[in-house]
């Protein structure tokens, strides 16, 4: 039944089928007996589903030579059409089946299971309008006698049985004057909405390759695609965007339901687009640079274009369709290095993976040189970044938001190293420097060095900024201010919270910090030196968890306290104000601890706020002894453990393992 008939008046898809049989005391036609089959059109119209278009035309299917239906009870039959058939009436006839209920399929080539496994997912025409493609299929189901039926949703309602059956979306579009083919079609929603066969999977794309999509010289082009039978409900507020790739241009068209729409099985649901109504994505794999349709990259080649394509004082949308490896790539320009740093971003990397990434530019060497907008869901592996000059500098920026420009990275996970050998403070995995940022659920793994000063496993140093939920690995090396987490918390109100590290922080000669080396943190006095030191609060260190083995300055003194290393080092905050926010914080209880002189030791802290300051053991001839050891976790305990007690969320966190994973 691939063949069919127009129809002016009905868009809608249906079969009526009727038996008439002679009956010898049962329904179970002899062998020797015919079912007769019928086919009409129903006399109703049906609105469409993804437009408010009535009328339009719509398909007929027609009989053909070599159709059959299958027959199924406790046995099943195929039944052959007879001569004589015409589009909308044939005859059929076969061996009996057995049973008391029975169902009828087309195709008769199939069985239930067989329809029940049928997909949509490739889908082929052959030109720019064929139909040839489409195949009609349907069951009637429950049916207790056979001297007549009727391949109708009304007719199986009326008689106790049950009736599935395939629909089409139509696609009706006119395309952009120079397209002259068009090889593939794909209507896309924003969420799963459509059933991939007839089973119960769902997808959020269904497409139809185009053999050979040249257009007419109207541009005229008709993509038709088979649905299930079922019905697929797209709720109001869902976007659909249709794509049509013509060579090396996509062609895009986005359409917001503001009502809800149903693709209904079994008919035409049609929807048509004007020439206007395209816009081209150019030399992306998608999408226009917007909220609602972002850029699409599957090419390390496009990698090169984001950078054109930002806007000052303006933000654009980028979203990767695959991961990318950029081990071909030389020279990468930071993306927004120059000020004023107005060229915001929406990076999505929709769980994809970046690769080889590579940066030793002169000016805030890194993916994005000051990030002001946002990145997230994406991993950076095995990335380099090199600064020989005077810079901050990290994978993803040099700073996270700048003045009143604000940067936020959301599960972001950084891999790879992060050198510097110029003359600037401030170097992290992730970033250099916070200037007005947010990281959330965010983790480096990375071999961190600097000469210099402020070194973190994630960041250099914040200067309004917030961490959260976020965790820190590899090896963190430096001159001074050296942190698990952060070299540094140097603004009022900068807070690292329910965080964890792994970094190491050793105590070798060629390794570790001559000063202040903390698990999480070294510096958080608001870097006002040796002024009010021990009264600035406005730092907050809390939940967190240091887990290293080994927590050792460079240079050792002996007992006594001669020469510049003056600044303490601790478990948890190296250097910090005795009236900051440190709450229920954790380090390993076998903690290697090894300050400039045997005069620092670990010791157990209590919490501290402004009204309630820390306790510190004082070091006759120190000034600046204001470490924040937290306290010993138990014995034996895993880093999850503490975690847990802590009271970690278990929505934000897998504690599965010994080691905490984000989710």
């Amino acid at each position: 039944m691939k063949q069919y008939i127009k129809s002016i008046l009905a868009i809608g898809l249906a079969l009526s089928v009727a038996c008439a049989c002679n009956k010898q005391g049962s329904d179970i036609p002899a062998p020797a007996q015919k079912i007769t089959v019928s086919a009409t059109l129903p006399d109703a119209l049906t609105r469409v589903a993804a437009a408010d278009r009535e009328g339009a035309e719509g398909l007929s299917w027609a009989w053909e030579e070599g159709d059959a239906i299958n027959l199924i009870g406790s046995t099943s039959s195929v039944l052959s059409i007879n001569e004589g058939f015409t589009a909308k009436k044939a005859t059929f006839s076969g061996k009996p089946a057995t049973g008391d209920v029975f169902s009828i399929v087309y195709p008769g080539s199939m069985n239930l299971p067989d329809l029940e496994a049928l997909s949509f997912a490739e889908q082929a025409q052959k030109s720019a309008s064929s139909k040839d493609h489409l195949q009609y299929f349907a069951a009637l189901q429950g049916l207790k006698s056979i001297s007549s039926f009727e391949f109708s949703p009304a007719w199986a309602s009326s008689n106790g049985a049950t009736f599935k059956q395939g629909g089409v979306i139509k696609i009706s579009a006119i395309m952009p004057a120079g397209t002259e083919k068009v090889n593939r079609v794909t209507i896309k929603a924003s969420a799963p909405v459509f059933h991939s066969g007839n089973g119960d999977a769902m997808t959020d794309a269904i497409s139809v390759a185009i053999e050979d999509g040249t257009l007419p010289a109207d541009k005229a082009l008709t993509a038709w695609l088979m649905t299930s039978w079922h019905d697929d409900a797209i709720p109001a507020g869902t976007t659909l965007q249709l794509v049509a790739a013509a060579g090396d241009d996509n062609w895009l068209c986005d359409l917001t339901l503001a009502e809800a729409k149903t693709i209904k099985a079994g008919f035409v649901n049609s929807l048509s687009i004007a020439a206007d109504n395209w816009y081209n994505t150019g030399r992306y794999s998608g999408g226009a640079g917007t909220e609602a349709s972002p850029w699409i990259i599957t090419k390390s080649e496009q990698m090169l274009y984001i950078k054109e394509d930002l806007v000052a004082d303006e933000i654009r949308y980028f979203k990767l369709g695959a991961d990318i490896d950029m081990s071909g790539i030389s020279g990468w320009e930071p993306l927004n290095y120059a000020s004023p740093f107005n060229k915001k971003i929406d990076f999505n990397g929709d769980g994809h993976t970046i690769s080889n990434f590579k940066c030793d530019w002169s000016s805030y060497p890194s993916f994005f040189g000051v990030l002001y907008g946002k990145c997230y869901n994406v991993s950076f592996t095995d990335a380099v970044i090199e600064c020989s000059n005077n810079s901050s500098c990290g994978i993803l920026g040099g700073y996270c938001g700048t003045g009143d420009l604000k940067g936020e990275a959301d599960h972001v996970h950084v891999h790879g190293k992060v050198t510097l050998t110029g003359n600037k403070t401030g170097v992290g995995g992730m970033f250099g420097q916070i200037g007005n940022g947010t990281l959330n659920a965010c983790s480096a793994d990375c071999d961190v060095y600097s000469g210099k000063n402020y070194v973190g496993g994630l960041i250099g140093y914040a200067k309004g900024g917030l961490i959260q939920n976020c965790w820190s690995s590899g090896t963190v090396r430096g001159d001074q201010r050296v942190g698990g987490i952060a070299g540094g918390l140097n603004g009022d109100g900068d807070s690292i919270i329910n965080c964890f590290s792994t970094a190491k922080l050793d105590g070798s000669e060629d390794f570790a910090a001559t000063r202040s080396v903390g698990g999480i943190v070294a510096h958080a006095n608001q870097d006002k030196g040796d002024q009010n030191e021990t009264r600035m609060p406005g730092n907050v260190v809390k939940g967190c968890i240091a887990w290293q083995d080994v927590i050792k300055t460079r240079t050792y003194l002996g007992p006594g306290l001669d020469g510049n290393d003056w600044y303490s080092s601790g478990a948890i905050v190296a250097y910090g104000a005795t009236h900051n926010t440190y709450a229920d914080c954790y380090r390993k209880a076998d903690l290697d601890f090894r300050d400039y002189a045997d005069l620092f030791l670990l010791y157990d802290q209590e919490n501290s706020s402004p009204e309630t300051p820390l306790v510190v053991k004082p070091i006759e001839g120190n000034t600046h002894n204001y470490p924040y050891h937290g306290k010993a976790a138990a014995a034996g305990a895993t880093i999850s453990q503490v975690a847990q007690s802590l009271g970690w969320s278990t929505e934000v966190w897998d504690f599965s393992g010994d080691v905490p994973k984000l989710k």
